[in-house]
Order: structure tokens, then C-alpha cells, then sequence
């Protein structure tokens, strides 16, 4: 593990809150790293929204949560996850049965998708977006794959592989809203946002339900999840996109600081949906 993993991992826990909320204000004022982007994006999507606060909140939530993801992978029980609704989930598995979830970047995204996963104690795999840094992508590879977390390259020719995992009984997890520039235009706060359709084909093709996972942070190691579903879907891959980017948008209005705004979620998009 590189050295600041391994210092991160180590950080007493208020110490890290605390360096999450100062690194939070420096970002904030003095090394404003697509801050600019995220004004943008929220101040379309919720204008009534306070942009500081939640913006803030949001850089505060996203780097304590990489401290207690190196933390609980090396103290498993050291963060607490209060996860409802996945007993559905368990019970397909144990029936060999495969199920679909639609999931996004809510609260810590990274530490909680590994963790509902490694509480569940099913085989899940992820379709994810490897970064760009090799080292970035091979370091959350290994703690990803150390919580027991499936992953699945989400490039071209990757559904063959999502139906065999499927077939064998797996649960498999979209995250649906990031920008893919080949997807359908769904609407999203508002305007038009290109979106990966390949969850909603996968329901169509699978005729598998689909559940959604959301969570948040309730403070310093401290997180709920909870899973809902079966959702209604119809089978048309377009539609359902929609309605699963709907549910998104509904998490995001719950709790705005909760969502990464730094994504270009926008771009590219045609003007009318």
C-alpha cells in the first residue's frame, strides 16, 4: 500500500474529520479545483441552494470518506453502516437467483457500495469507470477487491459478461450517474443528461428486477444505506433510464451535499430532451 494509504489508514478518525473540513475550506478559497464547475452545476439544478455550505459539505464528506475507507479495510467495524432493506437481496442470492441494482455517487460512494456489499455477504459486482491514474486505479482495485467487491470494466463489449454473472445467481450494480457521451439524453434536474442505458437494457434483455441502493453519511464513521425495489420498469431500455435517473435525482434533492456537483454530468447533451 503507498505510503499515504498507509498514513491515512492510521489517522485517528477526528483528526481526519478535521483535516477533511480544513482541506474542504482551502479547496474552497484558495485552490478552487473545478469549484467553478460545481457552482455551475448546482446553481442549475437547485438555484434556492446555498452553494458554499453544500458545496463545502460535500468536499468535507468525500475526503473524510477515503480516510474511513483505509481505516475499516484494515480495522473491519471501525465505521459504522446502518444498512435496511437488503434482506430481498440476500434471499435471491441464496436462490441463485441474479438481480439487478441501480446505485450513484451519493455520500461515500467508495466506501459504502464495498461495505453494503461485504455486510450482505453475496457475490455483488460492479460495472465501474477505471480512472484515468494507474496508480489511482490499481490502488482502489486493491481495496475495493479487499472488501470482496466484483469489478467490471465499464467499457464497450462489457453485457456478455454482465448476463453470465447473472445467470450464475450474482448481483450486479450500475452507478448511473456519471456522463456517457454514447448514451440516451434522460432528463436530469431539469435538462438533458447523456446516460449509460445499459441497466435499463440489461432489466429489458434479463427480465431480472431491479432494486436501488442509497446511502449517506449520519456523521464522523458513521453511515446509513438502504435498499428499495423491486422498481417498476417497462421493459423499453430509453424509459426505464429515465425513471432510474428520477430516482437519482430524487436521492440528490434529499440530501444535495451528498452528490458529487465536480462531475460534468451535462456535457454534450442536446438542448431538449
Amino acid at each position: 500500500m503507498p505510503a499515504f494509504a498507509w498514513i491515512l489508514a492510521r489517522t485517528p478518525l477526528p483528526v481526519a474529520a478535521a483535516i477533511a473540513s480544513f482541506l474542504s475550506w482551502l479547496w474552497w478559497t484558495v485552490v478552487p479545483v473545478r469549484k467553478g464547475l460545481a457552482v455551475r452545476n448546482l446553481r442549475s439544478s437547485l438555484p434556492d441552494a446555498a452553494a458554499g455550505p453544500v458545496l463545502r459539505r460535500m468536499m468535507s464528506g468525500l475526503v473524510l470518506g477515503y480516510f474511513e475507507l483505509l481505516r475499516e479495510l484494515r480495522l473491519p467495524g471501525s465505521v459504522d453502516l446502518a444498512l435496511e432493506g437488503a434482506e430481498a437481496l440476500v434471499e435471491r442470492s441464496r436462490r441463485g437467483e441474479g438481480t439487478l441494482l441501480l446505485a450513484g455517487h451519493l455520500g461515500s460512494w467508495d466506501l459504502l457500495g464495498p461495505m453494503v456489499a461485504r455486510r450482505m455477504g453475496i457475490p455483488v459486482t460492479v460495472v465501474v469507470k477505471v480512472p484515468r491514474s494507474k496508480g489511482v486505479a490499481e490502488l482502489m482495485e486493491r481495496v475495493r477487491t479487499g472488501f470482496g467487491l466484483g469489478l467490471l470494466n465499464n467499457r464497450r463489449g462489457t453485457m456478455p459478461r454482465v448476463y453470465e454473472l447473472l445467470a450464475e445467481g450474482q448481483l450486479v450494480a450500475f452507478v448511473l450517474d456519471q456522463r456517457l457521451a454514447r448514451g440516451v439524453a434522460v432528463p436530469f434536474f431539469g435538462r438533458p443528461a447523456p446516460t449509460a442505458p445499459a441497466l435499463g437494457a440489461a432489466a429489458a434483455r434479463s427480465g431480472l428486477p431491479v432494486y436501488f441502493l442509497e446511502y449517506w453519511r449520519e456523521g464522523t464513521a458513521r453511515h446509513g444505506a438502504r435498499v428499495t425495489g423491486p422498481l417498476p420498469t417497462t421493459g423499453r431500455p430509453e424509459e426505464d433510464t429515465a425513471a432510474f435517473t428520477a430516482l437519482l435525482e430524487e436521492a440528490i434533492r434529499r440530501r444535495p451535499h451528498s452528490w458529487l456537483w465536480l462531475h460534468d454530468r451535462w456535457k454534450g447533451a442536446p438542448a431538449t430532451v
